[in-house]
């Protein structure tokens, strides 16, 4: 497994989810059938939101891949989800609540707990016999082991209160002690964590939330009746088991209100009156819960297409034995279910060997790793998961993180920190691309999510997506293209990737940060590297190491060499001479004198005593922190460090089969136990056969550890746990592989499998078969453009290519990721891996060869958004794709009913950053950003929307020349729980010549502009804007759909399919098409919008959207997040947008004396406006009295 070991004696337990669930299908069209692997998956908040919430609804089958290394987890989640297929009644959810959420229980509950875990496990005694139950066609085990830990933990559950008086006295003063320790905590302190879950409203849920958590530390328990909390007096034994073992371990965030979207607040009947309290938080937690129950209950009645999948064990290796799996077809992996454990993930639960069609996914269209990143490191989870990731249009891989600190604020160093390497480089190193950060926006909040207003530090919490590049894409039932690169640009980039995984902390600049990264995840990055690059990739690693040969940067670099040797050849990357053909010395003071065939590598067993542990056994939770464990090899004149050690608590025993063989006879009381304790790890062999009777083994803590300075006086100042003398043959075995393993060796290079014979093509012939060449900056040794080659086949346009001039040949980017190339009668597209700015292209045409190549930049992220489309609009077959927003379902998105305007106007404020603020009030519109301006208009609907003296109710948004308009006819707005923020619900009808002609319409004009009418409000935009907001429009539509796009031929075939996508996904296109296809035209419509009346004629002639604000990214450019008395009157002035019509400046303004509308600080400013604001102006001259 390739992350550092970390003394696991005490780890806190995480049984209920302290962040408010999202929707796993929200970035799915609503025909894709879900795969989901969810990662460290916690507890099933967000998988019951999903079925409650997914647009698809039940057209679309949902597959969950549940991983958790913590089995409690999974064990409460099926006690969980059981419950309430058995009965859905209010009373007997009322207890189902009680029993997951409550640390304390009543009578009833506790008895319904009991008889539920019975049923389980006399349901669990075997693969068959849960095959055999009812609830197996829901939900399935991926394992043996897995429904072993199940049965486990229901059995432990059943039988604690059979426990003895002296046994339960303890387990109660264990949870009385473990709760005193957290209000100890936060004694002095306000617990504001309710607000990650309150979105825009976090303001008002800061006390009540602060509150509730401490109420519930103080009791246990939700219930603010005095009576139910005295009656919940027996021990919830679903808290009590976790891989520490029996006792009070749960976590000190834990609050249940915090799994649930608070941000429901705005719609509590008394929120106009009076600030929410704890009880009605607790009852809003409630509400949704039944909601949710009720949505799975109906779900599972009305069709069989959920399917929930649960399989114990670390991500990393559940990820890689899936992985292996699909490339094998093998069900043993031999990858570890933790480092702490002789247990391999094996996948027999029965289902990966059936037939294809019933057979469990082992590709995923979406991959959630919920906060991983900050405990395994990004680059970790990007080397196991994308070779499990789907190659489409729609596939999506999650990684969520808290960007952190003062020092990568506003910045992308934050992200490029996690990453190790500039993203343009890294992207196309592995093929993928972080969507939010190359489009300059996102559609999800986190505002409220970071420190409170007025604070200073903390963390900034992110959620990055990443999805295939399109050149993946384009092969995705075929071989991969590549991108190619010179062997010295790739051996200097992967040298620097390497320091940055293993820079010494202590000295580095940044602060401190926990080391995830072993010398095994860099070869785990390297093999995932040699799949998607061309080069000639022995010359590549070798430059790397000689880079990493003469490098003094990394202060024990040198020690870690062998360790990286070893891994290299393990891994099937590169085998360093030093590896083979090494002689020994004298074989009979050889550990390998019995051996007839000595490998490059081999495996040492270590056997520590127990005893050896108890050191830091003793040490308190608090002392310890997180040490790092090693092991060692020194000689007289060599030190080596080996990170990559599996350990288990028992003994080896010699295989009868193959006495070169050690099985694994495991402890399975682990730490509770006597047994020693078992930690195996690969390493060159000749080191062993250097100096054998002078040499030593070291099992230690790693020096780097952030808390390892607490146990020097513990351990010494080497920080050793136990040492043996190699020849100790009583605590030191030497064996080919690890125990228990057989073929490790061969799995794992086999792991990952790459087509090495076209790495040593030249580059000229890898632009022929379509890869696409990288562009390196020298200086930075980052990725700075790319190249493309069109080769021009047919014998017509080779004869048309010599003869015609370099003027003749036309080249234009057509999209984010692609370039046109043209010349009669030869047109074709090249596509790239990573977004480009075409705008600067050089182009190079060989008349003999007959091809053309194109070099362009790569587009940095900017406010001016992906270039030629923002919002790029993807067709896959017969299902188009949204790129860079989420899907949502406005049904199961409440209506707002705003009684406070306060806090909308802060969070649509927020979603302007820094940069873009001070070009609103210093900048005329035609020199601000796409995205500034089309923000401004989106916070002016929603403010024209609110107002409670006279709301909107239309919207016009067009060009000076009102050549081009739009009409937004609002409906209602909405919360969008999930991604944090509100959305508009509205119709939409762009005026294009064909809709111009239709009498209703002429009709509806003649009446909008008739004094005292519906006073539309109307918005100028330039042709750029205007060209933005016709490319937005089918993205909007498309999110919210839940009509089909029509492909047969009785009905006709959608225009978005039958051309490639929506009119202006093609440049050269003007807005004179409508930018919806015909299929949701009149679909879906509110009632409100049929019978109020006044739009109902316009009903088959308008598409319905959903439209949000579109926010900034901390990591890129500072959002305004942090509010003293001066920064919380500029963000509400701000929100109110009442400054300067063209600079947005304040102070004394001039209005416009012909209507009285247009505000302006100087003349400058009003000519600089005139030709926007004149079109309103008359409007508005027209009106008056």
């Amino acid at each position: 497994m390739a992350h550092s070991v970390i003394w696991p004696k005490k780890k806190f337990f995480y049984p209920i989810g302290n962040t408010s669930p999202v929707s796993f299908t929200q970035n799915l069209a609503p025909e894709i059938s879900a795969k989901i692997l969810l990662l460290g998956c916690g507890d099933p908040r967000s998988i019951l939101y999903t079925i409650h919430a997914d647009l698809g609804s039940s057209q679309r089958s949902l597959d969950f891949t549940c991983c958790d290394a913590e089995p409690a987890i999974l064990a409460r989640n099926v006690l969980l989800l059981t419950l309430i297929l058995d009965d859905g009644s209010p009373a007997r959810i009322e207890h189902i609540w009680n029993i997951f959420f409550h640390f304390y229980l009543d009578k009833q509950s506790l008895e319904l707990l009991r008889g539920q875990c019975r049923k389980l496990v006399d349901l669990s005694c075997t693969i068959q016999s849960w095959t055999n139950s009812k609830y197996s066609s829901i939900l399935r085990v991926c394992s043996q082991h897995t429904l072993s830990e199940l049965r486990r933990h229901w059995t432990m559950y059943e039988e604690t209160e059979d426990l003895s008086r002296n046994d339960k006295e303890e387990l109660r003063s264990l949870f009385v002690n473990g709760m005193q320790s957290v209000k100890d905590r936060f004694t002095d302190t306000s617990v504001m964590t309710a607000a990650r879950s309150a979105g825009p409203l976090w303001t008002y849920v800061l006390l009540p939330g602060s509150a509730s958590f401490s109420q519930f530390w103080e009791t246990g328990v939700t219930f603010d009746d005095a009576t139910l909390i005295s009656d919940a007096t027996y021990i919830n034994p679903t808290f009590a088991y976790d891989a520490s073992g029996r006792g009070f371990n749960v976590h000190y965030g834990t609050d249940p209100i915090l799994a649930f979207h608070l941000s429901m607040t705005a719609n509590l009947p008394s929120f106009k009156d009076r600030a929410p309290n704890v009880s009605d938080l607790v009852q809003l937690a409630k509400t949704q819960f039944q909601s949710w129950c009720a949505s799975l209950r109906r779900r599972v009645a009305s069709t069989t297409n959920v399917v929930i999948r649960l399989l114990v064990g670390d991500a990393l290796a559940c990820s890689q034995a899936i992985s292996f799996c699909a490339q094998s077809e093998s069900l043993e992996s031999g990858f570890y279910i933790t480092p702490w454990d002789g247990t391999q993930v094996k996948l027999d639960g029965g289902d990966y060997d059936g037939p294809m069609v019933d057979r469990a996914p082992v590709s995923f269209n979406v991959i959630d790793t919920s906060n991983l990143t900050d405990h395994l490191g990004l680059l970790n989870i990007l080397i196991v998961t994308l070779p499990i990731l789907q190659r489409t249009p729609a596939a999506l891989l999650h990684t969520n993180t808290l960007l952190t600190t003062e020092d990568t604020v506003g910045t992308p160093g934050g992200f490029t920190f996690h990453a190790c390497a500039d993203i343009p480089t890294i992207s196309l190193l592995l093929g993928v691309v972080p969507v939010s950060y190359v489009s300059g926006f996102t559609s999800q909040s986190t505002a409220h999510a970071r420190r409170s207003l007025g604070s200073q530090g903390g963390t900034r919490q992110e959620t990055i997506s990443w999805k295939c590049s399109p050149l993946m894409e384009d092969a995705s039932e075929g071989p991969q293209p590549r991108v190619q690169i010179e062997f010295q640009h790739l051996g200097k980039i992967l040298f620097d990737i390497y320091l940055r995984m293993f820079a010494d902390f202590k000295e580095a600049e940044s602060k401190p940060s926990f080391p995830h990264y072993i010398r095994a995840s860099f070869v785990a990055f390297l093999t995932l590297v040699k799949q998607k690059i061309c080069t000639n990739w022995t010359e590549a690693v070798e430059h790397m190491l000689s880079l990493l040969w003469s490098d003094k940067a990394l202060v024990r670099g040198g020690n870690y060499y062998q360790d990286l040797c070893c891994q290299l050849h393990l891994y099937g990357v590169y085998t360093v001479a030093a590896l083979v053909g090494k002689t020994f010395g004298n074989p009979e003071k050889s550990v390998f004198k019995h051996w007839t065939r000595i490998p490059p590598v081999v495996c040492i067993v270590l056997e520590v005593p127990r005893q050896y542990l108890k050191v830091l056994e003793g040490v308190s939770i608090r002392r310890i922190g997180t040490p790092i464990l090693q092991c060692e090899i020194e000689g007289l004149t060599f030190h080596n460090f080996f990170s990559s050690i599996q350990s288990f608590f028992g003994k080896t025993v010699v295989s009868k089969s193959d006495p070169d063989q050690l099985l694994v006879d495991e402890d399975q009381s682990r730490w509770a136990g006597k047994s020693p304790l078992i930690v195996s790890f690969y390493a060159p062999s000749w080191i062993l056969g250097e100096q054998p009777t002078s040499t030593k083994m070291h099992f230690s803590v790693r020096a780097e550890s952030v808390y390892c300075e607490s146990l020097y006086d513990v351990l010494g100042p080497k920080l050793r746990v136990f040492s043996a003398d190699l020849m100790d043959e009583r605590h030191v075995s030497i064996v080919p592989e690890r125990p228990g393993n057989l073929l490790e060796l061969k799995r794992l290079s086999g792991t990952f499998v790459a087509d090495s014979n076209s790495n040593r093509e030249a580059a000229p012939a890898l632009l022929e078969k379509g890869h696409v060449c990288m562009l390196i900056d020298k200086a930075s040794s980052t990725a700075c453009g790319l190249t493309a080659r069109a080769n021009i086949l047919d014998e017509a346009s080779r004869s048309a290519l010599r003869s015609c001039r370099t003027a003749d040949v036309q080249i234009k980017q057509t999209s984010p990721f692609s370039m046109r190339v043209s010349f009669a009668p030869f047109d074709r597209v090249l596509t790239f891996p990573y977004p480009i700015d075409g705008a600067k292209y050089k182009f190079r045409i060989a008349r003999k060869s007959c091809y053309i190549e194109v070099d362009v930049g790569l587009c940095r992220p900017s406010l001016q958004g992906l270039t030629t489309n923002p919002f790029p609009f993807v067709t896959n077959n017969s299902t188009p794709t949204i790129w860079n927003f989420h899907y949502l379902n406005l049904t199961r998105s409440p209506i707002l009913h705003i009684t406070k305007q306060d806090w909308l106007a802060s969070h649509l404020s927020l979603s302007l950053s820094d940069n873009e603020q001070i070009s609103l009030k210093t900048l005329p519109r035609s020199q601000r950003s796409l995205l500034t301006n089309m923000k401004s208009k989106i916070a002016c609907m929603y403010r024209q929307i609110v107002d409670p003296q006279a709301p909107a109710q239309l919207f016009i948004i067009c060009d000076p020349l009102a050549t081009h308009s739009i009409l937004f006819f609002p409906n209602f707005l909405r919360l969008d729980l999930a991604s944090h923020t509100v959305v508009a619900d509205m119709c939409v009808l762009p005026l294009t010549k064909s809709i111009l002609r239709i009498d209703a319409v002429q009709q509806l004009l003649l009446r909008v502009h008739r004094p005292n009418s519906c006073n539309p409000f109307t918005a100028i935009a330039d042709d750029a804007e205007m060209k933005g907001w016709w490319q937005l429009l089918p993205v909007l539509a498309e999110r919210c759909r839940d009509w089909p796009h029509l492909t047969t031929t009785t009905t006709g075939t959608c225009s978005y399919l039958k051309a490639g996508g929506p009119p202006l996904q093609f440049p050269d296109h003007h807005l004179i098409t409508s930018p919806f296809c015909g299929c949701g035209l009149g679909m879906s419509l509110p009632s409100k919008f049929l019978e109020g009346g006044e739009w109902k004629e316009m009903a088959p002639y308008v598409t319905r959207i959903a439209l949000s604000p579109l926010f900034a990214l901390s990591y890129l450019d500072l959002e305004t997040v942090t509010m003293g008395s001066e920064a919380r009157e500029r963000v509400l002035e701000l929100g109110n947008f009442g400054g300067c019509d063209a600079c947005g400046g304040r102070g004394l303004m001039m209005r416009c004396s012909a209507c009285a509308q247009g505000t302006y600080c100087s003349r400058t400013c009003q000519k600089e406006d005139w030709k926007f604001h004149k079109v309103v102006c008359k409007q508005k001259k027209k009106k008056k009295p």
